[in-house]
């Protein structure tokens, strides 16, 4: 009995902090299907070509007066285009980047589902972050979420950056999450869990060796 409440309170808390309106904030692993090299905050008006040249073909032409408001892209809805993260209400528009050659110009994953790809240009180097970088920008100031979808037997806090390392506690069901200090794959986390009263703390791998995440940072305060 207790087990199960505690299940259904975790259900409504998690019901009542997911995005509302036009936020678009990942919760699960199946959110990203394409990472890249990190992400890039996308402007008010931007254009996709199929190479990265002024005169080459337009893939796709985003237009919209302030990102706070209601937006309208070529008629079709702003869901369907494929931000990895949107939050008008704090200037966010995330499109993963494949490829930077350095140049301005990025090459991004305009459909997660597909898979497809265009350049954009971009002469503001702060627009681009790795995801060490969003971790710091976002993570930092609002907190991080892990996945809904992590296994169970992945919630482990370690004495150190080694899964060899010594498990110093176990979290089931994460209410908030933050963070110090990121050392490459590895996090140092203050989990404060439901299942206890005080924060638990260690180090926790926020993504895997091939890059994909176990977590996402906020954007705003919950």
């Amino acid at each position: 009995m207790k087990k199960f409440l505690l299940l259904l309170i975790f259900f409504i808390i998690q019901i009542t902090i997911i995005p509302v309106k036009a936020d678009i904030i990942p919760l699960s692993s199946k959110s990203i299907r394409y990472y890249g090299i990190g992400v890039i905050n996308m402007p008010q008006n931007y254009t996709v070509y199929q190479y990265p040249m002024a005169d080459a073909k337009i893939l796709r032409e985003v237009n919209y007066e302030n990102i706070k408001k209601s937006a309208i892209v070529n008629t079709i809805d702003m869901r369907k285009i494929s931000y990895v993260a949107y939050v008008p209400s704090n200037n966010v528009a995330l499109l993963t980047v494949e490829l930077n050659p350095g140049n301005d110009w990025y090459c991004v994953y305009i459909d997660q589902k597909t898979g497809e790809t265009g350049w954009i240009y971009n002469d503001n180097p702060n627009n681009f972050m790795t995801y060490k970088d969003l971790f710091y920008r976002y993570g930092k100031p609002y907190g991080i979420r892990v996945f809904n979808d992590l296994p169970n037997d992945e919630k482990v806090l370690y004495s150190s950056e080694d899964e060899n390392s010594k498990v110093l506690d176990k979290f089931t069901y994460p209410k908030h999450v933050s963070f110090t200090v990121i050392r490459g794959n590895w996090l140092l986390a203050s989990v404060t869990d439901l299942t206890s009263k005080q924060a638990k703390i260690g180090w926790f791998p926020w993504r895997n060796e091939d890059g994909t995440l176990k977590m996402f940072p906020n954007f705003k305060e919950q």
